[in-house]
């Protein structure tokens, strides 16, 4: 560690990492936020154990027990989230450099797959650290299997060490574990001197991927009460993944341009088709850059196989390791490529991602001031209430009008929704906020036929809120 912090690389990498992310050092609210905040610590430790991500619990339980303020709880998260993630682009910068020949591609391609265009979503969330943790111990794990691949004399110490990272990986964040996958592909498509040997690899890298994986699933199903349901049909849950793929992985989740990321994917792989013509091992070098697609491909959807058609849904998270591919395709081909061509597509994507990255970063505190500016006009409503009547209030009943919306209008970005809409965490928003511990109840038809009936807002009015006896009736817009 003391040879890195003398390396005046891991300073450069760790300034881009605050350029794309530092925004984030002032607390920001996911909808999944206000109800971890605002609820007793052992419910929201509980759910972490229950989702398999033990280290994530333990994160959270620790600094609850020593009542560590909210404010300090996330910045500690979003220094582990900046360290992490730059230790990952610096790691993985290292091994690359023995696959690409020029160093600054090197550099930028280590950039373009960790902080690739599906990141953004995880730095959302106050366990972003945790999350980054994983994502660091996928580059860790693939650093001993690329020294195992690579070393004349097999050393199988090497894949023990890789196993420990991914069983810290999978327990940490299970939506970015695909990762390691894609990385191993690159040493693989190099290094296998046969096919047999090319087989081999692949075992050893499924296995790595797999056992962790198994152990996981096999505390969901032991601390879960979900069950899947017995209507699974594979080939319309095929049928869904395929047209989920087109409408949100390539078109980028709509944190992007329309079109963007499945343009550039699309010249991304002409430049390398080009590149593999003309090369002399044209035939391995096109075999190559099927596997790598296929393979990060199956390994997106892989978590998803498993469920009903009508649940499955895609987000920018899970679809983590299928953004890498950029800076996969260009590894294939930067001997046999200009360079100047790969560094100028990935400059491109960094540029377009950190313009997109920060329109997404300030709207998400638009929208975490408007649902607090809303939350606090209801809880003024309500004290004039209880000072008049002496009543005290403590139940929240919720109203959705027809097609309530879930965006504030101009920031419909698919990630940004503003959480008063999203039950629990709605009434968690408002818990948060009063610190009052309403109750979620049952709505009232008498006070929905009288107040709300017929009823149709476009923005919020003081008037979408009846409070009757002990209840508050929200009808949202």
């Amino acid at each position: 560690m003391k040879n890195i912090l003398k390396d005046k690389k891991f300073y450069i990498i760790l300034l881009v990492v605050l350029v794309f992310f530092g925004i984030f050092v002032s607390m920001n609210y996911s909808v999944d936020t206000y109800l971890l905040l605002a609820s007793p610590k052992m419910m929201y430790v509980r759910e972490f154990i229950t989702a398999g991500r033990i280290i994530t619990a333990v994160f959270f339980f620790s600094l609850g027990v020593l009542h560590v303020p909210h404010y300090f709880m996330y910045l500690l998260s979003f220094i582990l989230a900046v360290f992490c993630s730059t230790m990952a682009i610096y790691e993985l910068n290292r091994i690359l450099d023995k696959y690409v020949t020029n160093k600054l591609l090197s550099l930028i391609l280590a950039t373009i797959i960790i902080i690739n265009p599906f990141i953004i979503e995880l730095w959302l969330f106050i366990e972003t650290g945790i999350m980054m943790l994983s994502i660091l111990s996928c580059v860790e794990a693939f650093k001993y299997f690329e020294e195992y691949v690579s070393a004349k004399e097999k050393d199988r110490k090497l894949l023990k060490k890789a196993l420990c990272w991914m069983f810290v990986a999978l327990f940490a964040y299970q939506g970015t574990v695909a990762l390691f996958i894609a990385l191993c592909l690159i040493p693989i498509a190099f290094k296998a001197k046969d096919f047999k040997e090319f087989v081999k690899y692949n075992i050893f890298a499924l296995g790595l991927y797999g056992i962790p994986t198994v152990v996981n699933y096999i505390l969901v199903i032991l601390t879960s009460t979900k069950r899947v349901g017995s209507s699974y049909n594979l080939m319309a849950t095929l049928k869904t993944i395929m047209d989920t793929t087109f409408h949100q992985l390539l078109n980028g989740f709509g944190l992007f341009p329309r079109g963007f990321i499945s343009g550039l994917l699309f010249i991304s792989i002409i430049i390398v088709l080009y590149y593999i013509y003309k090369a002399k091992e044209r035939t391995r070098l096109l075999c190559s850059l099927f596997y790598v697609l296929v393979m990060v491909y199956f390994f997106t959807i892989a978590p998803v196989l498993p469920q009903n058609s009508d649940t499955i849904v895609f987000f920018p998270r899970t679809a983590y390791a299928f953004g890498s591919i950029f800076g996969l395709l260009f590894i294939l081909i930067n001997k046999k490529a200009n360079n100047h061509t790969l560094i100028f597509i990935s400059l491109i994507l960094l540029v377009v991602e950190f313009v997109s990255f920060n329109r997404i970063e300030i709207d998400r505190y638009i929208v975490n001031y408007e649902d607090k500016q809303i939350v606090l006009q209801v809880e003024e409503k309500v004290k004039e209430y209880e000072e008049s009547t002496g009543i005290e209030v403590k139940n929240l009943a919720i109203y959705n009008q027809q097609a309530s919306k879930k965006f504030y209008s101009g920031l419909e970005d698919n990630i940004n929704v503003c959480a008063k809409n999203e039950q629990p965490s709605g009434t968690a928003l408002y818990v948060y906020y009063t610190n009052r511990k309403v109750q979620l109840a049952d709505k009232d038809e008498e006070v929905e036929k009288a107040y709300f009936n017929n009823k149709h807002w476009k923005n919020f009015s003081l008037d979408q809120v009846v409070i009757k006896g002990n209840t508050i009736h929200w009808y949202l817009y």
